[in-house]
């Protein structure tokens, strides 16, 4: 496979910090969700092609991509309390309290602060973020309520849910093993995950990765015998890229 360089010569987040010609790399070790969240937005907003010369890829919206990208960053420094625009976002879990301030060791939070300050733009006060919500749950004793109920009258029969049901057709396969009931279903086979059919229902990232977890659950103790080696090797070279696929 041959390698096609972007056309560009600044740091726009989606590329490189030190070769702005090569897609950014991924920055935590155990995720490639973001990574593919900034491929699409390469495509969505930068509208990338083929260079006359067949050499290079150009992108169409330079600037808007540049504008986007500052306000991906600001959007995500702000994200649970924006004073700026009057919005509140508090309603988290309790991790919030215990994690926030392990935000200094996340690598990207030092790219979103790193790459507004190289634009010239005041990066936000992460910290009030943890301060303004904290205040909010102090001051809000009880953050959600819930309607009266009651344990009489007829429910609704579900599959016992400690016992896991096999996929054998495409039909209502995407909603058993990409959705809400994931929990209680696996694929019959391996190669059941590349049936058209049954991936039909698919219409986002989370539920590709949901079902693409999915597919390998049953086969964990086969897969963890052919990739022992393999992890063992990551793990020596000090490697974490790979974690979620080799342990």
């Amino acid at each position: 496979m041959s390698h096609m360089p972007l056309n560009l010569n600044k740091y726009l987040f989606i590329n490189g910090n030190r070769d702005p010609s090569t897609m950014s790399t991924q920055l935590t070790g155990n995720t490639c969700y973001f990574q593919t969240y900034l491929f699409a937005l390469l495509c969505k907003v930068g509208k990338p092609k083929i260079s006359p010369s067949g050499s290079s890829i150009e992108l169409q919206n330079v600037a808007m991509l540049e504008q986007t990208t500052i306000a991906i960053a600001r959007f995500l420094l702000t994200f649970f309390i924006d004073t700026e625009n009057k919005v509140m976002r508090p309603l988290t879990n309790n991790n919030f309290i215990l994690d926030f301030c392990r935000y200094r060791d996340s690598a990207y939070y030092v790219a979103f602060t790193n790459y507004l300050q190289r634009q010239n733009i005041k990066v936000p006060n992460y910290h009030q973020q943890y301060t303004h919500v904290k205040s909010y749950f102090i001051f809000n004793k009880t953050l959600h309520g819930y309607d009266k109920f009651n344990l009489e009258g007829a429910t609704s029969s579900t599959s016992n849910t400690k016992s896991l049901q096999y996929v054998l057709g495409s039909d209502g396969a995407s909603r058993k093993l990409a959705r809400g009931d994931y929990y209680k279903y696996r694929a019959a086979n391996l190669m059941f995950g590349c049936n058209a059919g049954s991936m039909f229902g698919i219409v986002n990232f989370s539920q590709f990765n949901s079902w693409r977890k999915n597919q390998l659950l049953s086969f964990y103790d086969v897969l963890k015998s052919q990739l022992e080696d393999m992890a063992k090797k990551v793990e020596s070279q000090g490697l974490t890229k790979y974690r979620d696929y080799c342990e």
